[in-house]
């Protein structure tokens, strides 16, 4: 056996319940990761993302873009005089269709402010 290309001289180690156990077993299922190293990758994935969003996070932070997108486009209608139920139905398609879009782009949106005030 070689040697490790990065040394891992820390161990952490942790109890968890059985759902829990079962939700891993679940999320490594059809992959080559053991438990060990799909809790260590979550981790790191945790501490090196730019916005650590859960899950669970992660549909609510959707839900709530798309929300935001649909009262800015039903003001923006309304304010021109042009909402109709074709249009709005239209904006309802397209929020509900690419909802990851408008939320990876919001992110994006706020990295770069983020990282122009730093």
């Amino acid at each position: 056996m070689g040697k490790r290309e990065t040394e891992y001289p820390h161990t952490i180690s942790f109890r968890m319940t059985d759902e829990a156990w079962l939700g891993i077993q679940s999320e490594i299922q059809g992959s080559t990761l053991t438990p060990h190293e799909w809790c260590r990758q979550a981790a790191l994935d945790r501490l090196t993302s730019e916005h650590g969003l859960s899950k669970s996070d992660r549909i609510l932070f959707e839900h709530f873009v798309r929300a935001q997108y649909l009262v800015t486009q039903g003001f923006q209608l309304l304010a021109e005089d042009n909402l109709t139920a074709a249009e709005w139905k239209r904006f309802r398609a397209i929020a509900t269709e690419q909802s990851l879009e408008l939320a990876d782009t919001a992110l994006g949106m706020y990295a770069r402010r983020r990282s122009q005030k730093a």
